[in-house]
C-alpha cells in the first residue's frame, strides 16, 4: 500500500503535462497481477491488458489504464533519473501514414548537427535517406550520389556516414561510405568470396578490439522475405570487416534474422538482436568478444514483452536501449528493465524502429512522425 502511495505521489509530481506523462509501476506488476480475471492478446502492448470484471476494478487494471494515455513508463528510480524533472516531447514532423519516411537509421552527424536516417522501403523500394537539423528542426531528403539502393541502418564513423543499402533484385546489397559535406558516395563491401550479401540491416564499429578498426554489421535474409531480392545465397550473418585490410569475415551465423547491433563502451560486450517472425520469441543476444576479436558465450541479453527488437544504442552508463514493440524499452547493463519511452501514442502505427540519442536529445523514428525528447541531463 505505502509503495502505491509513492508510485501515486510521484505520478501525480511528474504528469503535468498529458503528452509528456510519466506513469510509474512496481516491477512486480510485470509478474503478478492481483486480479485473476485479465487476458493480454500478444500483439498488444503490456498497458493494454484487458480485464473482464471492469466492475470491481483492481489497482493493477487503474493503473494499466493510465498507462495507456502516457508518454513514459517507469519501472525504477533510475529512469526517472534519466527523464528529469520535464522530459519534453515535440513532434518535429508528422506524415501520411502510408509514408514512412522514418524508420531506420537514426545516427548523429556532428560536423552537421544533424541526424540521418532512412524510410521504410515499403510499400515500395526507395533511395531516401534524410536528415534532421537539431538547430532548426527543419527535415531535408539528402540528395546523394550516387543513390543508396533501398537504405536501412545507419552510423558514422572517422568522418563519414555508413549506409546500409538492402539492394535490389538488379543492384547487390551493400554498404555505403557517404561524405556528410559533399553527399557522395563509394561502395564499401558487397560481397563475400563473389557471393551476394543478403541485405545488410545494421551497422556499428570497434576501435579497441585486436588494436584495430572493424565495421561490424548484420545481414539478414529480410529483403528475401519481403520480395525485393533474390534468393540468399549465404547465410543471415553478422561480418567483421576489417577497415584496413578490407578483410570481411562471418563471425555470427546462428541468429534468425540478426538485425539491431551495437558494442557495450569497453568493447567487451557485442549485442545483437533476432527478429525472426518464425517464433514469438524476440530476443536481443549479448556475446563476449574473446582475444582472437570473436564474438563467444552467447546469452539471452532480454526478451521483448511486444513486438520485435530492432535498433540498438548504448547510453554512457552502459545502459542498453532498445526499439521493441511497445516503445524504446532502456534496461541497465544487466538486462534489468528500468522504463519504456512509449511509442504508440506517437505515430499511426505506433512503431520505433530506431531512434538516435544526441547529448540530452532522443531523435525517435516513429515511421510517419519524427519526434524530439529532451531531458535534463545528457544521455551520451
Amino acid at each position: 500500500m505505502i509503495n502505491r502511495i509513492f508510485i501515486l505521489i510521484l505520478s501525480i509530481l511528474y504528469n503535468v503535462h498529458a503528452v509528456n506523462k510519466i506513469v510509474s509501476l512496481p516491477l512486480s506488476i510485470t509478474s503478478q497481477i492481483s486480479s485473476s480475471n485479465f487476458f493480454r492478446n500478444i500483439n498488444t502492448p503490456f498497458s493494454f491488458v484487458n480485464f473482464t470484471d471492469t466492475e470491481n476494478a483492481t489497482a493493477d487494471h487503474n493503473d494499466l489504464l493510465a498507462s495507456q494515455s502516457a508518454s513514459f513508463l517507469s519501472y525504477s528510480s533510475e529512469f526517472i533519473s534519466i527523464l528529469g524533472h520535464n522530459p519534453t516531447l515535440t513532434l518535429i514532423e508528422e506524415r501520411d501514414p502510408s509514408l514512412p519516411f522514418a524508420h531506420e537509421g537514426g545516427v548523429y552527424i556532428p560536423e552537421l548537427n544533424q541526424v540521418w536516417f532512412t524510410a521504410n522501403q515499403l510499400p515500395k523500394q526507395n533511395t531516401n535517406v534524410s536528415s534532421v537539423d537539431l538547430t532548426t528542426d527543419q527535415v531535408e531528403l539528402l540528395n546523394i550520389q550516387p543513390p543508396i539502393a533501398t537504405p536501412n541502418g545507419v552510423n558514422y564513423f572517422e568522418g563519414y556516414a555508413y549506409v546500409c543499402s538492402q539492394g535490389t533484385k538488379t543492384t547487390p546489397a551493400g554498404i555505403y561510405a557517404v561524405n556528410p559535406t559533399t553527399l557522395t558516395s563509394r561502395l564499401v563491401v558487397n560481397s563475400w568470396f563473389g557471393l551476394h550479401l543478403n541485405s545488410p540491416n545494421d551497422v556499428t564499429f570497434s576501435t579497441r578490439i585486436l588494436g584495430k578498426k572493424f565495421m561490424w554489421f548484420t545481414d539478414p535474409h529480410v529483403a528475401y522475405m519481403q520480395g525485393f531480392a533474390n534468393e540468399p545465397q549465404i547465410l543471415s550473418t553478422v561480418f567483421r570487416y576489417d577497415m584496413l585490410t578490407s578483410e570481411l569475415r562471418p563471425v555470427i551465423t546462428d541468429i534468425i534474422i540478426p538485425n539491431g547491433i551495437a558494442f557495450n563502451l569497453n568493447e567487451t560486450v557485442l549485442y545483437v538482436s533476432d527478429t525472426s517472425p518464425d517464433t514469438n520469441v524476440k530476443i536481443v543476444y549479448a556475446y563476449d568478444i574473446n582475444e582472437y576479436g570473436l564474438p563467444i558465450n552467447r546469452r539471452i541479453f532480454s526478451i521483448s514483452s511486444t513486438g520485435i527488437p530492432d535498433g540498438i544504442h548504448i547510453d554512457k552508463n552502459d545502459r542498453v536501449w532498445i526499439a521493441e514493440g511497445d516503445g524504446i524499452n532502456v534496461r541497465d547493463p544487466s538486462g534489468n528493465l528500468l522504463g519504456v519511452i512509449l511509442g504508440y501514442n506517437l505515430s499511426g502505427t505506433g512503431l520505433i524502429s530506431n531512434f538516435a540519442i544526441v547529448k540530452n536529445t532522443v531523435i525517435i523514428l516513429a515511421q510517419d512522425a519524427l519526434w524530439k525528447l529532451n531531458v535534463t541531463n545528457d544521455i551520451v
